[in-house]
Order: C-alpha cells, then sequence, then structure tokens
C-alpha cells in the first residue's frame, strides 16, 4: 500500500477541485506561490499552521489535514525503519 502526500491530496481536491491556479489558491492563503508549490510537490509538510489556513478558507478542519500529514509521516518513517532496523528487541515483561 503506498500512501499519498497530503499535499496531493490539497492539490487534486481542493485547488483543482475548485478550479484555481496555484497562484491564486497561495494568495487566499496569505502564502507566498514558492510555499504552497512545495506542499503540492510533497517537498514541504502541511504544519498546523497552513492546516488552520486550510480550514479558514476552505472550511474542513484542520484536523484533518494534520491527521493526514502524520498517518504520511508515520507511513514513510515506519518504511524506512523496516529497510534499516536497529539492533533492538522487544522487551518482555516477566
Amino acid at each position: 500500500m503506498e500512501l499519498h502526500h497530503p499535499g496531493e491530496i490539497l492539490k487534486m481536491e481542493v485547488i483543482e477541485g475548485r478550479g484555481l491556479t496555484i497562484g491564486k489558491a497561495a494568495e487566499l492563503l496569505g502564502i507566498t506561490r514558492p510555499t504552497l508549490s512545495n506542499i503540492l510537490n510533497g517537498k514541504a509538510a502541511i504544519t498546523p499552521n497552513i492546516a488552520l489556513r486550510l480550514e479558514t478558507v476552505f472550511g474542513g478542519t484542520a484536523r484533518f489535514w494534520i491527521r493526514l500529514q502524520s498517518s504520511y509521516e508515520l507511513f514513510i518513517a515506519k518504511k524506512n525503519f523496516l529497510k534499516n532496523p536497529p539492533k533492538i528487541k522487544h522487551f518482555d515483561f516477566v
């Protein structure tokens, strides 16, 4: 299973879904076009501040975007963890 960066979801569902350009969406959110572009391209995370902006401008909840970002980051971390596991063992309680 492959999880998509929340920026891809933001791009498809919110920006393209409303017929907006990246520049116009960035203007509405009060952020720079490069900042939004980095999020949409998976090069930057949806921070709590960005999530609150999304909630204010487009509706929905900031919590939704934060959960998407957190789930994505955990997915990537687990993938990397399993690829190169540390030398640790499970602790068994007696």
